[in-house]
């Protein structure tokens, strides 16, 4: 597995982590304010762990559409997309 790979991998897990301390969190009855803390904190791992993955796959993309030709139209139209999602509140 390449180091970039692992690096995703490892925040996946962290974040694994962090919605299994969610749960518990519930099923032991903490106080509403300390779950949702950890709630947004979970939000903010996974909107990182898009960036990121969005980063990678814009390299690589971008290298694949220099060497083959293919359409850079295309690619900016599925950027934007997937890059307004990441960026919404939703």
């Amino acid at each position: 597995m390449d180091e970039k790979k692992k690096r995703i991998v490892e925040r996946i897990n962290r974040i694994e982590g962090q919605v299994r301390g969610l749960r518990t969190m519930v099923m032991e009855d903490k106080p509403c304010f300390e779950i949702l803390k950890q709630v947004s904190a979970v939000r903010g791992a996974l909107r990182s762990l898009g960036q990121v993955i969005l980063k990678e796959h814009m390299h690589s993309c971008l290298s694949e559409i220099k060497s083959s030709g293919e359409n850079l139209e295309e690619f900016q139209e599925q950027l934007l997309k997937i890059f307004s999602k990441l960026c919404s509140n939703e």
